[in-house]
């Protein structure tokens, strides 16, 4: 038996909502972003992070530092506005090999160690897509489901996927292997229960101002030999951007959703996130939508990057009374090299 059922997170409003404006910040626009945190609808982290990249367009002094402060900027963004200032008559180095990326790393954290834990993971989670290279990975897919009068998973088949990933146009699916015979289906005909959004949109919307997430933390403990911090978090219907489609009814809902994630005490990065939605709408087919994703340490091309290690998806249909379960382990990444090919005439 099987479920045609994509869980994904969609991305869009998600990236328009971190993309630079051209040119450094005006005043009035630092204002209005103070006036946008003011509703909950913008951390100060981010405004922070706006100046750090796009630089700022007037001169700083004690009275653009009051009105500021009077508009409700906390220190760390008038430390981080003052900085700005001092830098903009500098020319601004665009080149990655002018600065090496260490002297990057350590002069990105002396503008981000005195954000408080939980903005410092923000910020790292807003440049978690910028800086994912295009690459392939093996998806090896291992799919369960369990039927109502049996208490054990039986395992349904496994599926071996390339997964390409390209900056601007997101992941791509081809379906390779099933049981481990070579096929010519594709990935968006197999049916049965799937997912995306493992890379980047689920850490994103996560700590995308806003999802509006609601954090509290609950433990520290030791995560693969990490030191990390524990939190609850849960993001209303009316701000979440996950999707959940059931391809055989064709019907599409956005749900809103709880869960844990653990973030690394050193890095400030999450290393896991568990989720579930928890108000599906009443009649829905899916009435049970659960996933986790593990991030470590993989090097691409030379350079280190945060990158989902495993996952594990669970779905079920309540008028089936069926469950499925996907365990998704991801192998051989490497760089994406474009073909190009070369026309002799």
């Amino acid at each position: 038996m099987t479920m045609t059922i994509l869980l994904s997170f969609n991305p869009t409003a998600i990236a328009q909502s971190t993309q630079d404006a051209a040119g450094p910040m005006t005043r009035q626009e630092i204002l209005s972003r103070l006036k946008e945190a003011e509703a909950r609808h913008l951390s100060q982290a981010d405004i922070a992070a706006e100046v750090n990249r796009r630089g700022i367009a007037f001169t700083v002094d004690e009275k653009i530092l009051s009105e500021l402060r009077q508009a409700g900027a906390r220190s760390f963004l008038l430390d981080t506005i003052q900085r700005a200032g001092k830098n903009a008559g500098r020319p601004q180095i665009s080149d990655p090999e002018v600065l090496d990326d260490e002297a990057h790393r350590r002069a990105l954290e002396g503008d981000t160690s005195r954000l408080p834990f939980l903005e410092q993971a923000r910020l790292h989670a807003a440049e978690f897509a910028e800086e994912l290279p295009n690459f392939i990975v093996i998806q090896l897919v291992s799919r369960y489901v369990r039927t109502p009068g049996n208490k054990d998973w039986q395992l349904e088949d496994r599926l071996e996927i390339e997964l390409t990933y390209r900056t601007g146009k997101g992941e791509e699916f081809k379906l390779l292997r099933v049981n481990g015979k070579p096929t010519e289906q594709s990935y968006k005909d197999i049916g049965g229960s799937t997912s995306t959004g493992e890379f980047g949109s689920m850490l994103a919307a996560l700590f995308w101002p806003g999802s509006q997430a609601e954090f509290k933390e609950i433990k520290r403990e030791t995560f693969h030999g990490r030191p990390t911090v524990v939190y609850d978090f849960k993001i209303k219907r009316a701000n979440s951007r996950s999707t959940i489609s059931d391809t055989h009814s064709r019907k599409s809902v956005v749900a809103g959703y709880s869960g844990t994630v653990w973030i690394d005490t050193e890095s400030k990065r999450a290393l896991r996130i568990e989720s579930s939605h928890d108000d599906i709408p009443a009649g829905f087919p899916v009435s049970l939508s659960e996933n986790a994703v593990e991030y470590d340490w993989i090097t691409i091309g030379g350079e280190r990057y945060l990158l989902p290690v495993r996952a594990e998806v669970l779905l079920g249909m309540s008028d089936q009374k069926v469950c499925t379960r996907n365990v998704i382990e991801f192998s051989g990444y490497r760089k994406f090299e474009a073909k190009i090919k070369v026309d002799p005439n």
